[in-house]
């Protein structure tokens, strides 16, 4: 084999392997990015659902979940499910604290209905800012964690919610 053949065996190689390299580090860096906006749509649906509930305290009758909080929330289990499997166990505690938060919504608005005096005294909207603090602590831990997974930096607005 002479040396020119040779010579352009190994740079035919060298050239495989640099394509190969680079589309490697493409893939990886198309799907960082679709990760990072898969996270801010998480965020986004988790922010959604925190109106809800916030409303829940402002609202005269609880009318169910329907879907100004289960869409939100089913958004954010589905992105979870699909691209951040390592959040499951903070998504099970905010799921944990919905359940608990429509609980005391649905047996409030039993309470109201069948006896007001009851309810008055009930002291509902210190019950119910217990049951707040709970999920802004469950959804913050899933917030601090995303944006560590994704690389999302923290937007001033997020930091005045937190605070």
């Amino acid at each position: 084999m002479s040396t020119v053949v040779y010579f352009s065996l190994w740079l035919v190689a060298a050239l495989i392997a640099t394509a190969l390299v680079s589309a490697t580090i493409a893939r990886s860096l198309r799907m960082r990015e679709v990760r990072r906006q898969k996270a801010l749509e998480l965020l986004d649906a988790l922010g959604r659902y925190s109106e809800w509930v916030a409303a829940q305290r402002r609202a005269t009758d609880f009318q169910g979940e329907g879907d100004d909080a289960a869409t939100p929330l089913e958004e954010a289990r589905h992105i979870k499910q699909g691209w951040f499997p390592e959040l499951a166990g903070d998504m099970v505690d905010i799921l944990i604290v919905h359940n608990r938060l429509v609980d005391f919504l649905w047996n409030q608005q039993l309470l109201r209905l069948k006896d007001p005096e009851r309810w008055l005294e009930s002291d509902h909207d210190t019950r119910f800012l217990d049951l707040w603090r709970q999920h802004r602590y469950a959804i913050e831990g899933v917030q601090i964690k995303l944006r560590s997974l994704a690389r999302v930096p923290e937007t001033e607005q997020d930091e005045h919610q937190l605070a």
